[in-house]
């Protein structure tokens, strides 16, 4: 069985990641820039918006788990057994109380380092730390603003909240491209004489 590969899965997680972070910062800047716009087609259906921009992140969350069960499968497929994660594992670790402090950062690294031919695979690496050190701080920062602000829409709190959603993005991207690269790049050779 060939390895799945990764580029259309990818590029489509990738726009997702792009839309769920940028659609809280678009909003903040109608309400910013043209209050008078906001409060007359927006601020009606603002219960239908809220909605919407929190099913796609819903959505988004269930793509991303499967982009990286597609991915840990490809180091199964590969013929890789020396994993400590299993590509289900490094999805269900992520609703594990106190476990989700640590285990998908190992599971995320593991896989970043794997992908890329790096031994050991529990080699630190920078952009999967700098990616789970913001994960964990996106995760305070809303809890924060949302205890703090009581029910009360605190403009300042969710822009310090959209703003830190956005680096994670980011960062996101770049770590799930790295992973993929590193995926096609293995395949080429190695994963291509498995399967021959």
């Amino acid at each position: 069985m060939p390895a799945h590969n990764l580029r259309l899965s990818t590029l489509v997680l990738t726009i997702m990641i792009v839309i769920d972070a940028i659609s809280r910062p678009l909003i903040l800047a109608l309400v910013w820039l043209a209050p008078a716009i906001f409060n007359t087609y927006v601020a009606p259906i603002a219960t239908t918006v809220d909605g919407s921009v929190i099913a796609f992140k819903f959505l988004t969350m269930i793509v991303f788990c499967r982009w990286i069960y597609v991915a840990g499968r490809n180091l199964v497929e590969a013929g890789m057994d020396e994993l400590d994660f299993t590509p289900a594992s490094r999805i269900w670790w992520f609703i594990v109380p106190v476990a989700s402090l640590f285990k998908p950062f190992q599971g995320m690294r593991e896989l970043w380092n794997a992908s890329r031919n790096i031994w050991p695979h529990d080699t630190n690496e920078t952009l999967v730390s700098v990616w789970w050190g913001l994960w964990l701080l996106n995760g305070v920062v809303g809890y924060f603003v949302a205890v703090m602000d009581e029910g009360r829409s605190s403009l300042t709190g969710i822009m310090i909240s959209s703003a830190v959603g956005v680096v994670v993005a980011a960062v996101a991207i770049v770590m799930i491209r790295g992973i993929a690269r590193g995926q096609e790049q293995f395949a080429g050779s190695e994963l291509s004489e498995v399967f021959a």
